[in-house]
């Protein structure tokens, strides 16, 4: 089956061709810290729900296109006794490391907001992982940013370092991990069915 993937993030393109899609990828220009005030005002949910539908929105304003269309949005919220504090992307080393910090010894939540368009008609999901840091000491936090530089990625971490064996990563809870990489395919196969595109790779 082939996608567009309203999407620039190459994470996202090798989730689908790794789960046998063809991909085409259209990189949507919406500000994604516009709506930052939406995670106390509406939650996680919705924030990650609507930073998708603009992105399927401005997709669907500079093309046409007969194929499934696929937006996804990641929302990566750590939860403390001020409220929710939203993960971001790092700037440069030193932000990534202070992340990790708080990161460090915690449980975190990675909300993924999806939307499948095609033809007109589009079916929305919310995928929740729940992922574990064990302690970090300050000499793992900079050797990791150091070598895998996570600037691109919110949490200043990626689960696919080091052969997909981040060893500070202790425990993954959800229903794929492909959820941890922002989009995730089972929910991604149930609103394909929804819309009417069917599931089945190849098909």
């Amino acid at each position: 089956m082939e996608l567009l993937l309203a999407s620039g993030s190459r994470y996202r393109a090798e989730v689908l061709r790794g789960a046998g899609y063809t991909v085409r990828t259209s990189a949507p220009e919406v500000d994604e810290r516009a709506l930052d005030h939406w995670l106390v005002e509406r939650g996680p949910e919705a924030l990650a729900v609507e930073l998708a539908q603009l992105k399927l929105r401005d997709v669907l304003t500079r093309r046409s296109t007969g194929l499934p269309v696929v937006a996804a949005d990641q929302v990566g919220i750590l939860w403390g006794a001020d409220g929710p504090l939203l993960l971001t992307k790092a700037d440069d080393h030193e932000s990534a490391c202070s992340q990790l910090r708080r990161l460090s010894g915690t449980t975190h939540q990675l909300i993924n907001g999806l939307i499948v368009w095609r033809n007109g008609e589009s079916a929305t999901g919310v995928d929740v992982m729940e992922v574990t840091f064990r302690d970090l000491s300050e000499e793992e936090i900079r050797t990791y940013v150091e070598r895998f530089e996570p600037f691109d990625t919110a949490g200043s971490y990626r689960i696919e370092d080091d052969g997909g064996h981040v060893p500070f990563v202790t425990e993954v809870i959800g229903e794929d991990r492909s959820g941890v990489l922002g989009l995730p395919l089972p929910l991604l196969r149930r609103l394909l069915v929804e819309v009417g595109a069917g599931d089945i790779p190849g098909q």
